[in-house]
């Protein structure tokens, strides 16, 4: 029979129990539970058995006295356990494992500390993954640090950046250390910058490497294929603003330019101060071009005029369907004055001629008041050239009053009526040229 010590139970440890370590532990464990099975007298730390009992195999640091010796369970290293009575081998250490009546005789241990690989923090212990091989986001063998991290300042593992802060800030680095916070850079325009178009090697319109802007036109600055820039958003000054120099044909109107590129700007021929026509633009000197406006007393021939003043356009009296005569342009410059033009010469009396070439109109020398010869027209047509017509027997002798001009026989009668009563003889024949008018 199997007589336990009554002892009192010692008070459970307020660290957590270190698990049984050596081979000696866990046979010591193995033959007390078998003792148990088998109905032999069970022995646990601090217990004896009673003389007469089998004796099983001592364990490491445990001896057993008496006529008999019973089975021996697991205890702690160092204890003997002598009859009845328990100590610890260790002296009067005061250290004596209890059992707590009415226990089932399970060993009680002491906790030997906090042990690194566990997989319990414990103690000075910073971590304990129970690997603890010093792995990406793992614990360090000793326990006492933790291995590289996000976190932890340093880029390691597949971290991007790690800046210890890891907040997502401007120039910093995201939560997850996998990627780069808002920076100059990432094509993004974030916190102060002026433009960030990822690429940012100064170029011209572009952005320089601290994501301010880059040479462009506006700065004030010529640079880039600029011919100018003047800084100011002024359109029509000597600098436009695309940084071209003002020139004419750049569809910009300038200072001294009229029109540009076909736009007159609002410009009419009346505008300028004519009285009609089309108005245009002279697009090598942006001047307008008058050509096609019109005002009669100008001088010039445009529009619906057919002359202007002295400018008949090439026309002459002649091209106008008359044979001679000086042509005029009339006062609104829309028709010839053709009073000075004449159709004499066509041999057609018109409207104010006497007569015309050898047309005579019917007339002789003896209608003009000859006797006889050749009667022309004057080159005018309004009259009659006599210079062919003669007095003929006027001028010569003959009978009494032979003188067949009326006007000078009467003339010649009156001054000597032998004339008319006896001979016309050659006193008569001159006093009819001499003082009556006879053509000879």
């Amino acid at each position: 029979m199997t007589t336990h010590l009554a002892t009192a139970r010692t008070a459970p440890s307020t660290s957590r129990p270190r698990r049984l370590r050596g081979l000696a532990g866990a046979a010591a464990l193995a033959l007390a539970l078998a003792s148990a099975c088998s109905g032999e007298s069970e022995q646990t730390t601090g217990f004896t058995t009673s003389p007469g009992t089998a004796t099983a195999p001592a364990t490491a640091g445990f001896t057993t006295t008496g006529a008999s010796t019973g089975s021996t369970s697991a205890g702690t290293e160092g204890s003997t356990s002598t009859g009845a009575e328990t100590t610890s081998s260790t002296g009067n250490s005061g250290h004596v494992p209890t059992t707590d009546p009415g226990s089932t005789g399970d060993a009680s241990t002491t906790d030997a500390g906090p042990v690194c690989g566990d997989g319990v923090v414990e103690g000075d212990e910073v971590c304990d993954d129970g690997v603890n091989n010093g792995a990406y986001d793992g614990c360090n063998p000793d326990c006492l640090a933790f291995g590289p991290s996000c976190g932890d300042g340093m880029v390691n593992g597949m971290e991007i950046c790690d800046d210890g802060l890891n907040d997502g800030s401007y120039g910093g680095c995201n939560p997850d250390c996998l990627a780069l916070g808002p920076n100059c850079g990432d094509a993004m325009v974030n916190g102060m910058e002026e433009c960030d178009l990822g690429v940012n090697d100064g170029a011209y319109d572009g952005c320089n490497p601290d994501c301010t802007m880059g040479p462009y036109c506006g700065d004030g600055i010529q640079n880039g294929p600029e011919g100018c820039d003047d800084g100011n958003k002024v359109d029509n000054d000597a600098c436009s603003n695309v940084c071209a120099t003002a020139s004419c044909g750049d569809k910009i109107l300038q200072p001294g330019e009229d029109c540009e590129s076909g736009d007159l700007q609002g410009g009419t021929c009346q505008s300028e101060g004519f009285e009609g026509g089309n108005l245009a633009c002279n697009n090598m000197t942006c001047q307008y071009d008058t050509a096609a406006c019109y005002k009669c007393g100008d001088g010039l021939v445009n529009g619906p005029e057919k002359c202007d003043g002295n400018n008949l356009n090439g026309k002459t009296c002649q091209s106008e369907g008359f044979v001679s005569g000086t042509l005029a342009c009339a006062g609104n410059c829309a028709s010839f004055n053709t009073s000075g033009c004449t159709k004499c010469g066509n041999n057609v009396i018109d409207v104010g001629e006497s007569c015309d070439g050898t047309n005579l109109n019917g007339q002789s020398c003896a209608s003009q008041g000859y006797v006889t010869g050749t009667l022309a027209c004057n080159p005018a047509c309004n009259g009659f050239n006599t210079a062919g017509c003669n007095d003929g027997d006027c001028c010569q002798t003959g009978a009494a009053g032979s003188c067949s001009n009326p006007a000078v026989k009467n003339c010649v009668c009156a001054l000597d009526s032998f004339c008319c009563n006896n001979q016309w003889d050659s006193i008569c024949v001159n006093e009819a040229k001499n003082n009556c008018g006879a053509k000879c």
